[in-house]
């Protein structure tokens, strides 16, 4: 053997002897992934009318509140909607199932600093609800935004 080869497969076995522990700590430091995989963009994540189960300690009160507008239920989940408080006194927002038989869930937006001027905004695009939407404020004159396609 020449001495190049024998100086080459010196600096070989040096170089694997050096970068052997530090591929063993970047192994040790790798990050292990969930089982559980995300949602598709065209799957479902509960069937329409399925509602989910309220747990809170006390049940959601609208009282004092005055009703601005309700979205009607669709037949079809919808593909989204945006709703921007535009007062002061700022958007209560309850969810409800279509038939209004079960405990809403409310949202509370906050109001804009003047108003006219941008508050709280509720942006659902791409999750979809069926169900009828009530927007309530504690302003009977209170100016809001909503729309939903």
């Amino acid at each position: 053997m020449t001495r190049w080869f024998r100086t080459c497969a010196a600096i070989a076995l040096l170089l694997t002897a050096v970068a052997k522990p530090l591929m063993a700590q970047t192994v040790a430091r790798s990050v292990e992934v969930p089982q559980n995989r995300p949602l598709g963009a065209v799957e479902t994540m509960a069937a329409t009318g399925v509602n989910g189960v309220d747990y809170s300690a006390n049940a959601p009160s609208l009282s004092g509140l005055t009703l601005l507008a309700t979205i009607p239920p669709s037949s079809v989940p919808r593909q989204g909607y945006v709703i921007q408080a535009q007062c002061t006194a700022g958007l209560t927002v309850a969810l409800d199932d279509a038939a209004g038989s079960l405990a809403p869930t409310i949202l509370v937006l906050a109001g804009a600093s003047a108003n006219g001027g941008q508050g709280g905004t509720l942006d659902m695009t791409g999750l979809p609800h069926t169900g009828r939407i009530r927007i309530y404020s504690s302003a009977s004159n209170c100016q809001m935004a909503a729309r939903v396609w």
